[in-house]
């Protein structure tokens, strides 16, 4: 019996579905679908901004999600555990002759899980030195509130505008920002502190700080 025909059976197709997700995934990241909307959230965020409930914490913890993105949590899972399944459903096959029992794949399934698991802590630990040389994972956004940054677009006013700040780890971020109405716009390079952020309108209100303009001219 060919290869091909042996994918074709019914308690493979867990294991195909999880294989076809990530090729899905990796053909529309090559077609830059998915970059655009990733691109939306680059300004701020390094990796996911992670709010697990305390239960789930450590588990979460353990398996690298907060310190590095969840696609790589997940397409590890699948890609680990999708070969996986289909290698032992494989051997079981060979050896019982073709006379495979439909209650293997709770096993197969079980075993293929955990090297899901394996692969993905392994290689999370890995990625984490590239994605957060931290480890605490992604500045979230309301942790930046009373940050002093700088002005970065032509104007910042009322309607729109690009503020440079750098968070507690000493990362630049290149965040979007507005003034209140009736507010003075501000030119490029003026020194402005994060007031609040606007979560519906996913953008920071900011204010003038001339105080520190002034002492750094004195300075």
């Amino acid at each position: 019996m060919s290869f091909a025909v042996f994918l074709n059976h019914w308690w493979n197709l867990p294991f195909l579905v999880m294989l076809g997700l990530c090729g899905v995934f990796f053909v529309l990241q090559a077609i830059g679908i998915l970059g655009a909307s990733a691109d939306s959230d680059a300004d701020v965020d390094h990796a996911p901004d992670v709010d697990a409930d305390a239960a789930w914490h450590d588990p979460l913890a353990f398996l690298g999600v907060g310190r590095v993105p969840f696609m790589v949590v997940w397409v590890t899972l699948f890609l680990f555990a999708g070969f996986s399944g289909i290698f032992i459903n494989r051997v079981l096959f060979v050896r019982a002759e073709g006379d495979y029992r439909g209650w293997w794949l709770i096993l197969v399934s079980l075993v293929a899980l955990l090297v899901g698991l394996a692969g993905v802590r392994i290689f999370s630990r890995l990625a984490a030195r590239l994605v957060d040389v931290g480890g605490r994972g992604a500045t979230a956004k309301h942790e930046l509130t009373g940050k002093i940054g700088v002005v970065a677009s032509p104007v910042l006013d009322s309607r729109f505008g690009e503020i440079r700040v750098r968070d507690d780890r000493g990362d630049e971020l290149l965040l979007h920002g507005c003034l209140r109405d009736g507010e003075a716009p501000l030119a490029r390079g003026a020194k402005v502190v994060l007031v609040s952020y606007d979560g519906d309108k996913q953008l920071f209100w900011a204010a003038a700080c001339p105080e520190i303009e002034e002492q750094e001219r004195r300075g």
